[in-house]
Protein backbone atom coordinates (compact mmCIF):
# COMPACT_ATOMS: atom_id res chain seq x y z
CA UNK A 1 0.00 0.00 0.00
CA UNK A 2 1.06 3.58 -0.46
CA UNK A 3 2.78 4.95 2.62
CA UNK A 4 1.05 8.29 1.98
CA UNK A 5 -2.33 6.82 2.96
CA UNK A 6 -3.42 7.05 6.55
CA UNK A 7 -3.79 3.74 8.39
CA UNK A 8 -7.36 2.62 8.92
CA UNK A 9 -8.69 3.76 5.55
CA UNK A 10 -9.83 1.32 2.86
CA UNK A 11 -6.67 2.11 0.91
CA UNK A 12 -4.63 0.78 3.82
CA UNK A 13 -6.31 -2.64 3.73
CA UNK A 14 -4.39 -5.40 1.98
CA UNK A 15 -6.71 -7.07 -0.54
CA UNK A 16 -4.59 -10.10 -1.28
CA UNK A 17 -7.58 -12.01 -2.66
CA UNK A 18 -10.85 -10.76 -4.18
CA UNK A 19 -13.34 -13.53 -4.93
CA UNK A 20 -15.86 -12.98 -7.74
CA UNK A 21 -19.33 -14.37 -7.03
CA UNK A 22 -22.42 -14.14 -9.27
CA UNK A 23 -24.77 -11.83 -7.38
CA UNK A 24 -27.78 -13.97 -8.29
CA UNK A 25 -26.38 -17.28 -6.95
CA UNK A 26 -27.39 -17.43 -3.28
CA UNK A 27 -25.49 -20.65 -2.60
CA UNK A 28 -22.26 -19.16 -3.91
CA UNK A 29 -22.80 -16.00 -1.88
CA UNK A 30 -23.26 -17.99 1.32
CA UNK A 31 -20.11 -19.97 0.58
CA UNK A 32 -18.12 -16.78 -0.09
CA UNK A 33 -19.17 -15.37 3.31
CA UNK A 34 -17.16 -18.07 5.05
CA UNK A 35 -14.17 -17.98 2.69
CA UNK A 36 -10.77 -16.54 3.53
CA UNK A 37 -11.00 -13.91 0.77
CA UNK A 38 -10.09 -10.36 1.77
CA UNK A 39 -12.88 -9.05 -0.46
CA UNK A 40 -15.89 -10.56 -2.20
CA UNK A 41 -17.03 -9.04 -5.49
CA UNK A 42 -20.73 -9.49 -6.20
CA UNK A 43 -20.82 -9.60 -9.98
CA UNK A 44 -23.75 -7.99 -11.77
CA UNK A 45 -21.91 -7.99 -15.10
CA UNK A 46 -20.43 -10.96 -16.98
CA UNK A 47 -21.45 -13.69 -14.51
CA UNK A 48 -25.15 -12.83 -14.68
CA UNK A 49 -27.20 -13.53 -17.85
CA UNK A 50 -29.08 -10.53 -19.25
CA UNK A 51 -32.48 -11.94 -18.33
CA UNK A 52 -31.43 -12.32 -14.67
CA UNK A 53 -29.72 -8.97 -14.14
CA UNK A 54 -32.78 -7.17 -12.77
CA UNK A 55 -33.42 -9.92 -10.22
CA UNK A 56 -29.74 -9.95 -9.22
CA UNK A 57 -29.89 -6.19 -8.68
CA UNK A 58 -33.09 -6.46 -6.63
CA UNK A 59 -31.48 -9.08 -4.40
CA UNK A 60 -28.23 -7.20 -3.92
CA UNK A 61 -29.02 -5.92 -0.42
CA UNK A 62 -29.75 -9.46 0.80
CA UNK A 63 -26.51 -10.73 -0.75
CA UNK A 64 -24.52 -7.96 0.95
CA UNK A 65 -26.22 -8.72 4.27
CA UNK A 66 -25.14 -12.36 3.95
CA UNK A 67 -21.55 -11.35 3.26
CA UNK A 68 -21.49 -9.02 6.28
CA UNK A 69 -21.51 -12.14 8.47
CA UNK A 70 -17.89 -12.61 7.38
CA UNK A 71 -14.86 -10.33 7.53
CA UNK A 72 -14.36 -9.55 3.84
CA UNK A 73 -14.82 -6.17 2.23
CA UNK A 74 -17.80 -6.19 -0.14
CA UNK A 75 -17.63 -4.89 -3.71
CA UNK A 76 -20.01 -4.90 -6.66
CA UNK A 77 -18.99 -5.07 -10.32
CA UNK A 78 -21.58 -3.00 -12.16
CA UNK A 79 -22.66 -3.14 -15.79
CA UNK A 80 -22.05 -0.92 -18.77
CA UNK A 81 -23.74 0.89 -20.60
CA UNK A 82 -24.87 3.82 -18.50
CA UNK A 83 -28.58 3.04 -18.63
CA UNK A 84 -27.89 -0.20 -16.79
CA UNK A 85 -25.06 1.08 -14.63
CA UNK A 86 -27.14 3.82 -13.02
CA UNK A 87 -29.65 1.23 -11.80
CA UNK A 88 -26.75 -0.85 -10.48
CA UNK A 89 -25.29 2.15 -8.66
CA UNK A 90 -28.65 2.88 -7.03
CA UNK A 91 -28.83 -0.68 -5.71
CA UNK A 92 -25.19 -0.52 -4.63
CA UNK A 93 -25.72 2.59 -2.52
CA UNK A 94 -28.88 1.16 -0.97
CA UNK A 95 -27.00 -2.01 -0.06
CA UNK A 96 -24.16 -0.01 1.56
CA UNK A 97 -21.29 -1.82 -0.15
CA UNK A 98 -17.69 -0.80 0.35
CA UNK A 99 -16.71 -0.29 -3.26
CA UNK A 100 -17.72 -0.47 -6.90
CA UNK A 101 -15.73 -2.15 -9.68
CA UNK A 102 -16.24 -0.09 -12.85
CA UNK A 103 -15.62 -2.18 -15.99
CA UNK A 104 -14.41 -0.70 -19.27
CA UNK A 105 -12.93 2.35 -17.55
CA UNK A 106 -11.37 3.79 -20.68
CA UNK A 107 -11.52 7.51 -19.88
CA UNK A 108 -11.37 9.70 -16.74
CA UNK A 109 -14.82 11.04 -17.62
CA UNK A 110 -16.24 7.60 -16.81
CA UNK A 111 -14.92 7.78 -13.26
CA UNK A 112 -15.98 11.41 -12.82
CA UNK A 113 -19.52 10.53 -13.91
CA UNK A 114 -19.64 7.57 -11.53
CA UNK A 115 -18.40 9.86 -8.77
CA UNK A 116 -21.10 12.44 -9.52
CA UNK A 117 -23.82 9.77 -9.63
CA UNK A 118 -22.69 8.32 -6.31
CA UNK A 119 -22.65 11.78 -4.72
CA UNK A 120 -26.26 12.34 -5.80
CA UNK A 121 -27.34 8.89 -4.68
CA UNK A 122 -25.64 9.15 -1.28
CA UNK A 123 -27.07 12.63 -0.89
CA UNK A 124 -26.16 13.20 2.74
CA UNK A 125 -23.32 15.66 2.29
CA UNK A 126 -20.80 13.45 4.08
CA UNK A 127 -17.46 12.30 2.72
CA UNK A 128 -17.77 9.72 -0.08
CA UNK A 129 -18.81 6.33 1.29
CA UNK A 130 -18.64 4.03 -1.72
CA UNK A 131 -15.12 3.67 -3.12
CA UNK A 132 -14.28 3.00 -6.77
CA UNK A 133 -11.92 0.59 -8.52
CA UNK A 134 -11.53 1.21 -12.28
CA UNK A 135 -11.11 -1.93 -14.37
CA UNK A 136 -8.85 -1.18 -17.34
CA UNK A 137 -9.90 -3.32 -20.31
CA UNK A 138 -8.81 -1.40 -23.40
CA UNK A 139 -5.73 0.14 -24.97
CA UNK A 140 -7.39 3.54 -24.57
CA UNK A 141 -7.74 2.93 -20.86
CA UNK A 142 -4.07 2.00 -20.58
CA UNK A 143 -3.02 5.17 -22.40
CA UNK A 144 -5.20 7.31 -20.11
CA UNK A 145 -4.46 5.48 -16.85
CA UNK A 146 -2.76 8.42 -15.11
CA UNK A 147 -5.87 10.57 -15.50
CA UNK A 148 -8.25 7.71 -14.71
CA UNK A 149 -6.79 6.86 -11.30
CA UNK A 150 -6.64 10.57 -10.39
CA UNK A 151 -10.18 11.36 -11.58
CA UNK A 152 -11.80 11.03 -8.14
CA UNK A 153 -10.87 10.72 -4.48
CA UNK A 154 -13.15 7.68 -4.43
CA UNK A 155 -10.59 5.72 -6.46
CA UNK A 156 -8.68 3.45 -4.09
CA UNK A 157 -7.20 0.97 -6.54
CA UNK A 158 -7.09 -0.07 -10.20
CA UNK A 159 -6.90 -3.40 -11.96
CA UNK A 160 -6.57 -4.76 -15.48
CA UNK A 161 -9.09 -6.94 -17.32
CA UNK A 162 -6.57 -9.06 -19.19
CA UNK A 163 -9.10 -11.03 -21.23
CA UNK A 164 -10.83 -8.06 -22.84
CA UNK A 165 -7.57 -6.12 -23.17
CA UNK A 166 -5.80 -8.93 -25.01
CA UNK A 167 -8.78 -9.39 -27.36
CA UNK A 168 -8.86 -5.71 -28.24
CA UNK A 169 -5.11 -5.52 -28.72
CA UNK A 170 -5.06 -8.81 -30.64
CA UNK A 171 -2.24 -9.89 -28.37
CA UNK A 172 -1.69 -13.11 -26.45
CA UNK A 173 -2.62 -12.78 -22.75
CA UNK A 174 0.86 -13.85 -21.64
CA UNK A 175 2.76 -11.92 -24.30
CA UNK A 176 5.03 -8.87 -23.96
CA UNK A 177 2.41 -6.33 -25.12
CA UNK A 178 -0.01 -7.28 -22.33
CA UNK A 179 2.77 -7.48 -19.74
CA UNK A 180 3.90 -4.00 -20.76
CA UNK A 181 0.34 -2.64 -20.46
CA UNK A 182 -0.03 -4.29 -17.05
CA UNK A 183 3.21 -2.69 -15.87
CA UNK A 184 2.02 0.73 -17.04
CA UNK A 185 -1.19 0.42 -15.03
CA UNK A 186 0.70 -0.76 -11.94
CA UNK A 187 3.18 2.11 -12.13
CA UNK A 188 0.55 4.80 -12.67
CA UNK A 189 -1.66 3.42 -9.91
CA UNK A 190 1.22 3.33 -7.45
CA UNK A 191 2.37 6.82 -8.47
CA UNK A 192 -1.13 8.15 -7.72
CA UNK A 193 -1.06 6.65 -4.22
CA UNK A 194 -3.63 4.01 -5.11
CA UNK A 195 -3.39 0.22 -4.83
CA UNK A 196 -2.30 -1.77 -7.92
CA UNK A 197 -4.26 -5.01 -8.25
CA UNK A 198 -4.58 -7.83 -10.72
CA UNK A 199 -2.74 -10.58 -12.55
CA UNK A 200 -0.45 -9.93 -15.50
CA UNK A 201 -1.87 -12.80 -17.54
CA UNK A 202 -4.82 -15.13 -17.88
CA UNK A 203 -5.41 -18.65 -16.54
CA UNK A 204 -8.31 -20.36 -18.30
CA UNK A 205 -8.60 -23.38 -15.98
CA UNK A 206 -9.01 -22.58 -12.29
CA UNK A 207 -7.92 -26.17 -11.56
CA UNK A 208 -4.37 -25.52 -12.82
CA UNK A 209 -3.09 -24.30 -9.47
CA UNK A 210 0.60 -24.51 -10.39
CA UNK A 211 0.10 -22.13 -13.31
CA UNK A 212 -2.10 -19.89 -11.18
CA UNK A 213 0.54 -19.66 -8.46
CA UNK A 214 3.29 -18.93 -10.98
CA UNK A 215 1.20 -16.13 -12.51
CA UNK A 216 0.42 -14.67 -9.09
CA UNK A 217 4.12 -14.70 -8.16
CA UNK A 218 5.04 -13.00 -11.43
CA UNK A 219 2.36 -10.38 -10.89
CA UNK A 220 3.59 -9.65 -7.38
CA UNK A 221 7.11 -9.27 -8.73
CA UNK A 222 5.72 -6.64 -11.15
CA UNK A 223 4.20 -4.62 -8.30
CA UNK A 224 0.66 -5.97 -7.91
CA UNK A 225 -0.49 -6.25 -4.28
CA UNK A 226 -3.41 -8.64 -4.79
CA UNK A 227 -5.71 -10.13 -7.39
CA UNK A 228 -9.18 -11.41 -8.11
CA UNK A 229 -10.19 -15.02 -8.64
CA UNK A 230 -13.28 -16.94 -9.67
CA UNK A 231 -13.11 -20.01 -7.42
CA UNK A 232 -12.69 -20.40 -3.64
CA UNK A 233 -9.86 -22.91 -4.20
CA UNK A 234 -7.73 -20.05 -5.57
CA UNK A 235 -8.14 -17.81 -2.52
CA UNK A 236 -5.51 -19.54 -0.39
CA UNK A 237 -2.90 -19.25 -3.13
CA UNK A 238 -3.49 -15.52 -3.51
CA UNK A 239 -3.39 -14.98 0.25
CA UNK A 240 -0.11 -16.82 0.46
CA UNK A 241 1.57 -15.24 -2.56
CA UNK A 242 0.47 -11.66 -1.85
CA UNK A 243 0.62 -11.89 1.94
CA UNK A 244 3.74 -11.16 3.99
CA UNK A 245 6.11 -14.08 4.40
CA UNK A 246 6.92 -15.63 7.79
CA UNK A 247 10.33 -13.94 7.65
CA UNK A 248 8.75 -10.52 6.96
CA UNK A 249 6.33 -10.97 9.86
CA UNK A 250 9.11 -12.00 12.25
CA UNK A 251 11.25 -9.01 11.30
CA UNK A 252 8.28 -6.65 11.63
CA UNK A 253 7.62 -7.94 15.13
CA UNK A 254 11.24 -7.38 16.12
CA UNK A 255 11.14 -3.88 14.64
CA UNK A 256 7.94 -2.94 16.48
CA UNK A 257 9.33 -4.28 19.75
CA UNK A 258 12.60 -2.37 19.32
CA UNK A 259 10.87 0.92 18.51
CA UNK A 260 8.38 0.65 21.37
CA UNK A 261 11.18 -0.11 23.82
CA UNK A 262 13.05 2.98 22.56
CA UNK A 263 9.87 5.08 22.92
CA UNK A 264 9.50 3.99 26.54
CA UNK A 265 13.00 5.33 27.09
CA UNK A 266 12.09 8.66 25.50
CA UNK A 267 13.78 8.08 22.13
CA UNK A 268 12.12 8.57 18.75
CA UNK A 269 14.43 6.19 16.90
CA UNK A 270 16.77 3.29 17.55
CA UNK A 271 19.00 0.74 15.87
CA UNK A 272 18.04 -2.90 15.36
CA UNK A 273 21.35 -4.42 14.42
CA UNK A 274 22.41 -2.39 11.39
CA UNK A 275 18.82 -1.25 10.65
CA UNK A 276 17.81 2.30 11.58
CA UNK A 277 14.29 2.24 13.04
CA UNK A 278 12.17 5.40 13.17
CA UNK A 279 8.44 6.15 13.28
CA UNK A 280 7.98 5.74 9.53
CA UNK A 281 9.17 2.14 9.32
CA UNK A 282 7.53 1.43 12.70
CA UNK A 283 4.16 2.40 11.21
CA UNK A 284 4.88 0.33 8.10
CA UNK A 285 5.74 -2.70 10.25
CA UNK A 286 2.51 -2.29 12.23
CA UNK A 287 0.50 -2.23 9.01
CA UNK A 288 2.26 -5.36 7.78
CA UNK A 289 1.43 -7.13 11.06
CA UNK A 290 -2.19 -6.03 10.78
CA UNK A 291 -2.37 -7.59 7.33
CA UNK A 292 -0.72 -10.78 8.59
Amino acid sequence: MSDSVEPGSLRDVGWRSMLYVPANRERFVRSAASSAADAVILDLEDAVPAEHKAAARDGLADAVSTLRSGTASVAVRVNRPWTVMISDLKATVRAKVDMVIVPKSDDPSVIRTVDEALCELEGDGTSPAVKVIPLIESARGVRKIDDIVAASDRVVAASVGIGDLSLEMRATPDGPAIRHAFAEVVQATRAAGRVPLGLSGLIVSYADMDAFRALAELSRSMGSTGASCIHPSQVGTLNEVFGPSAEEVAEARRLVSAYEEAARCGRGSTMMGDIFVDNANYQYAKRLLARA
